[in-house]
């Protein structure tokens, strides 16, 4: 008879309650929606149901290799090498590399999957700073740094707002596409019943993209198309609009908040009529956005990667976070609030020079311990002083960040690779040793990365539904052993997996014995009163909200220079963004078969007809996409939800080289990364995010030599 366990996704916020089924010799035949759950309440997307597919796929690394090849090169071969021996022989180039050169010399990058191993996340993303060093890198400056820089500055904390959708009467929604991606940043299941409900009872839903988003549509919410990069004249468009229409909150503003003057200074540069031309979006449209926003009982505002990726990221969601604080929604039923769950995740911050390096490429920010990921090159090619060694958890970015080539040129200079995953991916290829991880379904966790981001929040404990196969070993033990073979304090010191865990739960009179006895192994928590907002968040020493940030100063000059850039464009020039596909996440399934069956595998350059016409493509036909960063070959989608002159790629893609993941490898598309800049300049220097979205392409047709 087959056995069922409770158990929740970990690829992506929402961490969607699961039930696991095995069969009568113990193994997971299958995953399905938790029916029952009382939250969920039997959502699951079909990416994390398919993750059973990932367990069982012979392609996983299943024990520690070592490299046998030449160094620097890719399709070598790896031998088995026993646990101690590896850690013991990466532990003594570790030590010599440091002893030698500095702990500068070692780097780790920390990618997206190990946010949500809630044993492993803290010691994996901090272990070069324990070391004393400085050079850690993460999925973050790829993903959402800009929104941490951005409540850093205004609020003096680190911490994720999130909309009241129960309660709320106006949504803007900017970049994102729910229906195809979840929400980003928020735990929140069932993605589009929010919108619906908004719709349903009188509210409205206003959609910003820059092509036509599945989300969008009848009951869910109204599009407003904008040309890809501008949103934060748009933005700044509606602060003017409100300004000069009804005013701004003063009493509240004067209560809460310092420096309105300097907000009010930048917005009075850009009203409707001035922006419409750049943003595409016509003088009306920011009018009506801007009345229904300010008349609204109970007004909030979201922003995805569509915005976190362009070149000024943290200034659209600075301004978010105004247009909510003037329009008095901050704090509010039906605005934006901090959604408080099990412990405080709130991390009081100051936007000092204590985050700030000097580099031989200027002065460079740390983000949450992380340095700008578009540098890594940079840092491995120095003539003095380079990385050296660098240690890869949970991680592609040869895939996930700007400048593949760069990268592929960067990484044979290092003396070791260490590569800690699930598959020998394309940046293990250069790895001299692999340590195989466990999956989520062979750990105990809590759903803690969701804490703080849960419009209804609730506390989760999944046990191992399996214990780790062949010699695969849990992210917690691999990090532990490297801290011990360093001499650093370490995770195992305490024996306890889930101590962090419990200390956290203790915040809320919770224990992992209470949450295993709960029904589904949860327990739902109350909501974090909506008044609390300025007392939970507002950290900086003087307990104002910072409405034009000093930090700012040089970001709002170089605004309006690329305002006037963008004035002076060709219309003519394509722009590329990436497009969501329900096919990929990050990569992380690309050696899914199932989510390969689809006419875009590989990734195909989406076009507008006009502007395909113009080049001479038919549907299907090679294009070569080019700029000064790179270049791929693809096959073209005649694809009328774009506007002209704007061009998407799906990322995720790009896994020839591969060779040890037989799926991506045989269908691997092309990284759309390959076209991103990199390196000095490529990056915001508020946020460190990189730029990823809106960027100048050229599409010709293909022909072979």
């Amino acid at each position: 008879m087959p056995s069922f366990k409770h158990t929740f996704c970990r690829i992506c916020s929402p961490e969607c309650p699961m039930v696991a089924e095995l069969d009568d010799n113990g193994e997971v035949t299958v995953l399905r929606p938790d029916r029952q759950h009382p939250v969920s309440k039997g959502f699951a997307c079909h990416k994390g149901l398919a993750y059973v597919d990932v367990h069982h796929d012979p392609d996983r690394l299943n024990e520690p290799m070592r490299r046998r090849g030449p160094r620097g090169e890719i399709g070598v071969e790896f031998e088995p090498i026993g646990w101690d021996e590896a850690l013991a022989e990466i532990g003594a180039k570790l030590r010599e590399i440091r002893d030698r050169h500095g702990v500068d010399a070692i780097a780790s990058y920390g990618g997206n999957p190990i946010a949500f191993n809630s044993k492993a996340f803290g010691a994996a993303f901090s272990i070069v700073s324990r070391m004393g060093g400085r050079r850690a890198f993460n999925a973050g400056t790829q993903d959402m740094a800009n929104k941490l820089a951005a409540t850093e500055a205004v609020f003096g904390s680190f911490v994720f707002l999130t909309p009241d959708f129960y309660r709320s009467n106006y949504l803007l929604a900017l970049g994102t596409n729910p229906r195809v991606s979840n929400w980003t940043t928020m735990s929140l299941h069932r993605p589009m019943h929010v919108l619906q409900d908004i719709s349903a009872r009188g509210g409205k839903v206003t959609l910003v993209n820059a092509r036509h988003v599945q989300t969008a549509g009848p009951g869910t919410g109204d599009l407003v198309l904008i040309r890809p990069d501008t949103d934060v004249y748009f933005i700044a468009a509606l602060l003017n609009e409100i300004d000069r229409l009804v005013g701004f909150k003063e009493d509240l503003i004067a209560e809460k908040g310092k420096n309105l003057e300097g907000l009010r200074a930048f917005v009075a540069q850009y009203p409707p009529e001035r922006v419409a031309p750049v943003t595409g979006v016509d003088a009306e449209t920011i009018r009506t956005i801007a009345r229904d926003f300010k008349a609204a009982d109970g007004a909030a505002t979201h922003m995805s990667t569509g915005l976190n990726q362009s070149r000024q990221g943290t200034l659209c969601s600075w301004l978010l976070h105004m247009l909510s604080f003037v329009t008095g929604n901050l704090g509010r039923p039906g605005g934006e609030y901090y959604a408080k769950g099990w412990f405080n995740s709130v991390v009081p911050s100051a936007f000092s020079e204590a985050c700030v390096q000097e580099t031989p490429f200027g002065r460079v920010r740390e983000i949450f311990g992380a340095l700008p990921g578009n540098l890594l090159a940079d840092f491995i090619e120095l003539e003095d002083n380079p990385v050296r060694a660098l240690i890869v958890i949970s991680g592609n970015p040869l895939i996930s960040m700007g400048g593949e080539e760069r990268l592929r040129t960067a990484f044979p200079k290092l003396e070791l690779i260490v590569s800690i995953d699930i598959y020998r991916n394309a940046t293990a290829e250069y790895a001299d040793y692999l340590l195989p991880a466990a999956d989520w379904l062979e750990r105990e966790d809590t759903n803690a990365v969701a804490n703080g981001v849960q419009p209804l929040p609730y506390v989760q404990y999944s046990e191992a539904v399996v214990p780790p196969r062949h010699q695969r070993k849990d992210d917690w033990w691999i990090v532990g052993r490297l801290e011990q073979e360093l001499g650093l304090p370490s995770l195992l010191e305490s024996g306890d997996p889930l101590a962090t865990d419990k200390a956290l739960l203790a915040q809320a009179d919770l224990t992992i014995e209470m949450l295993r006895e709960a029904p589904h192994q949860t327990i739902v928590l109350p909501q974090n009163p909506r008044d609390a907002f300025y007392d939970d968040v507002v950290l900086a020493p003087d307990r104002k909200v910072d409405c034009c940030p000093a930090a700012f100063a040089e970001a709002l000059t170089r605004s309006e220079a690329i305002f006037r850039e963008l004035e002076a464009e060709d219309r003519a020039q394509l722009k590329l963004i990436s497009l969501r596909t329900i096919h990929m996440h990050n990569g992380l399934l690309a050696n899914v078969k199932a989510l390969n069956r689809h006419n875009a595998a590989p990734n195909p350059l989406h076009i507008h007809p006009a502007d395909a016409d113009e080049r001479g493509l038919a549907e299907g036909d090679l294009a070569r996409v080019f700029n000064g960063n790179g270049e791929v070959i693809t096959p073209i989608i005649r694809d009328t939800t774009l506007q002209l002159g704007i061009v998407a790629l799906s990322h995720g893609y790009g896994h020839a080289k591969a060779r040890a993941m037989r799926q991506a490898s045989g269908a691997p598309g092309v990284n759309t990364n390959r076209l991103m800049p990199t390196g000095p300049g490529s990056f915001e220097w508020l946020s460190n995010m990189s730029h990823m979205t809106g960027v100048p392409v050229q599409v010709a047709r293909w022909r072979a030599e």
